[in-house]
């Protein structure tokens, strides 16, 4: 499968793209420095801002399916998220891609329940804009005619991996490992079980 991946140079989805090689997938990294920082690899790169719908439509062309690994520069960026993930929208319906799995949060919408007291401590105050850009990424998605999923993390942690993770909307959430959350979502871009919906996901 050939894949698309945005915010490939995070924590997150650099773990991911990893993962989606060692599976045997074609990878297309994108981001501002992936031309420099990855030019060992054995990935297709192209550079680029995700706020620049040219360069986003450039990536997307001929992939089989899209990773949105991205996360705010601040915790005032209200625009990283949403008009990024309104530009891969728009590119993937223009390109015929169907498939998108992107990172959300856990505290968005109906999972705002499955937090503990101090995330919803942090999301009312601090966290506040980085919350409603989630919220406003999954409404983008979820409007548009594509076949997509939205993985609410729970807090990340850059403790090893467990190779276990719970995915439920209804239990409680707290922490997952960043490789768990990897590992989850390329697993993800080749299932259905979660097709059209967000999923909530922590460590098991």
């Amino acid at each position: 499968m050939r894949v698309a991946v945005f915010g490939a140079t995070g924590k997150t989805g650099e773990q991911a793209w990893k993962l989606l090689l060692e599976a045997g997938h074609d990878v297309t990294l994108f981001g501002r420095s992936v031309e420099r920082r990855y030019a060992e690899e054995p990935v297709a790169r192209v550079q680029g801002d995700v706020l620049d719908a040219d360069a986003v439509s450039r990536a997307i062309e001929a992939q089989d399916a899209v990773l949105v690994c991205l996360g705010p520069v601040s915790t005032k960026d209200q625009t990283t998220l949403s008009q990024g993930a309104a530009n891969i929208a728009s590119a993937m319906q223009a390109h015929g891609v169907r498939r998108v799995v992107f990172i959300s949060a856990a505290g968005v919408r109906e999972s705002w329940k499955q937090i503990p007291w101090y995330s919803k401590l942090l999301f009312g105050t601090l966290l506040k804009k980085i919350l409603a850009e989630h919220a406003r990424e999954e409404e983008i998605f979820a409007a548009s005619a594509l076949d997509w999923t939205a993985v609410r993390s729970a807090v990340l942690t850059d403790r090893p991996a467990t190779g276990r993770v719970n995915a439920s909307n209804t239990g409680p959430n707290k922490t997952i490992p960043r490789a768990d959350l990897a590992a989850f979502l390329v697993a993800e871009l080749v299932s259905q079980d979660h097709l059209n919906q967000a999923i909530s996901v922590t460590s098991g």
